[in-house]
């Protein structure tokens, strides 16, 4: 799902979460770790918003990462130069298609003359032809991909420059979050020496290296967290919003992920552990196994692909019924809003 639908559905959860009262007393979201005290609190809002966003921050061209100064910079940045250089590229194909019809012209001319209707302004034809090419080129690229031959060699092309483009966005991410972990962990040696810290220049380290949809879509994702928020929340004297933070990273995982195609793993550390032991030559049952834990996937219908219409029409549907179910609850059950 996109980034807009992932805000939507983190804080609906927690103003779900946060007005029924059954769901409420569940042990998940209240126990000895956890608490999500009955009543929206707009600052709980945000923060479950905030988290469902989070959940995708191991992807280059994630919202969450958009929103980042650093990461959103670049990636902007970097998607005009993407852009320039595929108009440039069907510039450069259109003006090559356009000499390429005016030095063959003649023979174009002495073909389209023997069409009906046609021959009288085969000329007219020929070179409006090639212009058409040329404006096609520079307004219209879905058209453009699909002229003949022309369309297949930008199609190529195009990848490759959008292929260039994702792995400068992900080199920059990583740079980011690799330096914002090294450059905590030096201020907490020189100045807090809180240990805690460290677990935070970790999942900074995670974020940077896992890939999307592994480590942070799992359930150790969601405890190292989780936990990372609580320690923010209790030095901030809110250890309540650690329960909205909760709820926003779940939601996220298993309240819309687990819809897509994709699914989502249960585990992600068995296959990162298998993959590390086949690289240094182990190769047996065990490292087998690890590999078919870490592949498995928690998949419900309908299996949707995101940024598809039917998967952006599922997206409107779900978030619907959400709001509905949100309004009648707070209706039913006298819900409340506050600040903090």
């Amino acid at each position: 799902m996109n980034g807009r639908s992932h805000q939507k559905i983190a804080m609906l959860s927690y103003a779900i979460v946060a007005t029924v009262p059954i769901i409420n007393s569940m042990a998940i979201f209240n126990n000895k770790y956890i608490h999500v005290p009955m009543g929206i609190s707009l600052i709980g809002i945000g923060t479950a918003c905030l988290s469902g966003l989070i959940v995708d921050a191991d992807s280059q061209n994630s919202k969450i990462n958009h929103m980042n100064p650093l990461t959103g910079t670049s990636n902007k940045v970097t998607h005009d130069i993407e852009k320039l250089l595929k108009l440039l590229l069907r510039l450069l194909l259109g003006v090559v298609l356009c000499a390429l019809i005016i030095w063959n012209s003649k023979t174009i001319i002495a073909q389209l003359s023997r069409i009906k209707f046609i021959g009288e302004y085969a000329k007219i034809c020929t070179y409006f032809m090639s212009f058409i090419f040329l404006v096609i080129g520079i307004t219209n690229e879905r058209i453009y991909k699909n002229v003949p031959i022309i369309g297949f060699v930008y199609k190529k092309l195009s990848n490759i420059i959008s292929k260039g483009s994702n792995n400068f966005k992900r080199t920059t991410m990583f740079l980011t979050y690799i330096c914002s972990s090294v450059i905590l962990a030096l201020y907490n040696i020189t100045n807090l020496n809180d240990s805690s810290i460290y677990l935070i220049c970790i999942l900074l380290i995670c974020i940077a290296i896992f890939p999307h949809r592994t480590f942070l879509h799992s359930i150790e994702g969601v405890i190292v967290f989780t936990i990372s928020a609580s320690y923010v929340f209790n030095k901030l004297g809110y250890e309540y919003l650690t329960g909205c933070f909760f709820v926003g990273y779940i939601s996220h995982i298993y309240w819309a992920d687990i819809f897509t195609k994709e699914g989502v793993p249960i585990l992600s550390t068995p296959r990162f552990i298998a993959e590390l032991l086949k690289k240094i030559g182990i190769h047996n049952k065990f490292v087998y196994i690890l590999e078919k834990i870490g592949k498995f996937k928690l998949k419900l219908p309908p299996h949707i692909t995101t940024g598809s219409d039917a998967g952006n029409l599922f997206e409107v549907i779900y978030i619907i019924i959400l709001f509905i179910a949100f309004v009648v609850s707070f209706n039913v059950y006298g819900g409340s809003f506050r600040v903090i």
